[in-house]
């Protein structure tokens, strides 16, 4: 019971200086002098910049540091699942629903790395947004972007979880579109908020079956009644929950938004698409695999998904000249692997890959950031080169992160991708995914090192205005911190946190992978043989960095189909058709016609007269024989 209370205490105070921290961030100094006066301090007004830096990055540090803490006592002493309920909202009808924590393994990994990385971000974006008239604004969002994910990820109730998933989603809107004088910007904004909104369909297609056949929001519950609910029930439950997955983590059919918002600052981009938002719908779909067990078909469908997600990815970034852009694109290759690893069924390393995904991907959109703002906004890999000698620990961090996102072998990187890859061998039921995963993760070693050459091998392709160097601290300090994460974390998860969940294959399975690797190999090679034949080249290029032709097929037959139901069906049919003639203009007509049988009766002719009282003693006789 004291542990159990210990590690209650220590979320609250991860939550409680979380929240210190976005409230430092004010500009009419109402808060900052409140805190001040609250400890007995005195700071000359001269340094309120400085104090806020350095009250918030301090609150950040504290709440990194409790988040290790409480990872160090949740494994070390190996607490049970805890559920911190705090007060019961809602109650009727036999239905309950509660605000409470829920801390188990997942929650307090999450918190670890979730606070770890953001901190480095953070201390980066005193770096990158220096002299932005918002930048107070600016970081409150990201912290408030984190106090949502956390929420998302901690929270036992649908509703709560609701709340996080919807807070993530309007702020990755607000931050996208930071710049909101860029129209590339605001247009990339409002497409994630688009895409996202189908996922969030989905989300409360998931609502409405759980508050209609189980009565209830808790994922404890759910885990006690989902066994008695009809299969075809389930089918629903587990079809509206990966739409909103597959909306929210940009998997293939939804995976546009992603690419569209690196328009953001970089920042923002680290932050976004290392471990908060995009890792929310394969969150999502790990929580429920430990409470619903997944069927055969949302499987094999999860399989599917991730291997063409993944492959789709990977062979899009080949061709990729944005630095940004190939960053983006390995970001959906990795989300691909991880649908890919739940639809084998292995949620823990699912989640493994998660956190050890977020440490080399952040390193790599932070250290495309300095060679961007070194380069004076320049992001073309083809105007790049020989950085290395301008930029020497921004340059060795792109090799390690390149390293690690290949899965070479005693890097963060490494163990996860052998893991999913490994335990994909063993699945002999559907092989195209497999298949896909493989040559996906050949594609990954290919543009990563199209990075590391186009960057530091080339010669120098730039004449930059500015000066070049990694002077700044926090720069240095936030990327080296987390490379360390990039070197140790799969190792330490691997032996102390994951150590149940390695696999040794059989020798049976020994010409299971030749296969696969031989296939794969020369699978590549085709790709390169027909880079390299001139009668094909120019199709493979044009197929390929036109993103597989989506956006022409999107754009010249989806809306254009979209486009005649609305203006054939919808307008001309319902709005100029049913509609008018039921509505306004039918009623017009109605009340003129009745008006003008009116005026005709009472023309003060006797004639008219004597007829009209005629019909209506005809129609009373008619009545009268009919009831």
């Amino acid at each position: 019971m004291n542990l159990v209370f210990f590690l209650g205490s220590i979320v609250l105070s991860i939550f409680f200086f979380l929240l210190l921290s976005i409230f430092s961030f004010s500009e009419n100094y109402s808060f900052f002098n409140g805190v001040k006066s609250f400890f007995g301090l005195y700071v000359d007004s001269s340094y309120y910049f400085y104090d806020f830096g350095r009250l918030s990055i301090s609150c950040l540090k504290f709440l990194s540091f409790f988040s290790i803490i409480c990872f160090y006592f949740y494994l070390g002493f190996g607490a049970p699942t805890i559920k911190l309920v705090f007060h019961d909202w809602l109650s009727g009808f036999g239905f309950l629903g509660s605000f409470c924590f829920i801390l188990d393994f997942y929650t307090i990994c999450f918190f670890f790395v979730g606070n770890f990385v953001t901190l480095s971000i953070i201390q980066f974006s005193y770096y990158y947004m220096l002299g932005d008239p918002r930048w107070s604004s600016f970081f409150r969002l990201l912290l408030i972007f984190l106090f949502n994910m956390l929420i998302l990820v901690s929270s036992d109730n649908l509703f709560f979880i609701f709340i996080g998933w919807e807070g993530v989603g309007f702020l990755s809107f607000l931050l996208i579109g930071w710049w909101g004088t860029r129209l590339e910007a605001n247009s990339s904004s409002l497409e994630a908020v688009i895409y996202n909104r189908i996922g969030d369909i989905g989300f409360l297609f998931f609502f409405s079956i759980c508050l209609s056949f189980l009565n209830s929001w808790s994922l404890f519950d759910i885990y006690i009644l989902c066994g008695s609910l009809n299969s075809n029930i389930v089918y629903s439950l587990l079809f509206s929950v990966l739409i909103a997955a597959i909306a929210k983590s940009a998997q293939f059919g939804f995976h546009p938004w992603l690419p569209a918002a690196m328009e953001g600052p970089t920042p923002v981009s680290a932050l976004l698409h290392s471990s908060t938002m995009v890792v929310a719908g394969v969150f999502l779909l790990i929580r429920l695999g430990n409470v619903i067990d997944f069927p055969p078909l949302f499987c094999s469908v999860c399989l599917v998904l991730g291997g063409v997600t993944s492959f789709y990815a990977a062979s899009v970034a080949l061709v990729q000249h944005d630095i940004k852009k190939i960053v983006a694109y390995s970001t959906t290759s990795q989300l691909g692997l991880m649908i890919f690893s739940i639809g084998l069924g292995s949620f823990v390393v699912a989640f493994f890959h998660i956190c050890t995904h977020a440490f080399f991907k952040a390193m790599l959109f932070l250290c495309s950031g300095s060679i961007i703002h070194s380069l004076n906004d320049e992001q073309d890999l083809r105007k790049m080169g020989g950085l290395f000698y301008f930029l020497p620990i921004t340059s060795s961090c792109v090799f390690l992160g390149s390293l690690s996102l290949s899965g070479v072998p005693f890097l963060s990187g490494f163990y996860s991708k052998d893991l999913i890859l490994e335990i994909g061998l063993l699945n002999i039921s559907n092989l195209l995914g497999v298949f896909l995963a493989f040559l996906s993760s050949i594609f990954t070693v290919v543009y990563s090192f199209r990075i590391v050459i186009f960057c530091f091998l080339m010669p120098f392709n730039n004449i930059s205005v500015s000066s070049m160097s990694e002077e700044n601290k926090y720069l240095v300090v936030s990327i080296v911190r987390l490379a360390l994460g990039t070197i140790f974390v799969g190792w330490f998860f691997c032996n102390y946190v994951f150590p149940e969940f390695i696999v040794i294959l059989p020798n049976s399975f020994n010409a299971n992978i030749f296969f696969m690797v031989v296939l794969s190999v020369f699978s590549s090679l085709s790709v390169y043989l027909s880079f390299i034949s001139f009668s094909s080249f120019m199709f493979s290029y044009s197929f390929l960095s036109g993103q597989w032709f989506f956006f022409i097929f999107f754009h010249n037959f989806i809306s254009r189909f979209y486009f005649f139901i609305s203006i054939f069906k919808g307008v001309r049919l319902l709005d100029r058709g049913w509609v008018e003639n039921v509505g306004p203009y039918g009623s017009g007509v109605l009340f003129s016609n009745s008006s003008s049988l009116s005026q005709f009766v009472y023309s003060g002719f006797i004639k008219y007269y004597i007829l009209s009282s005629f019909l209506i003693l005809f129609w009373l006789l008619i009545l009268v024989i009919l009831v």
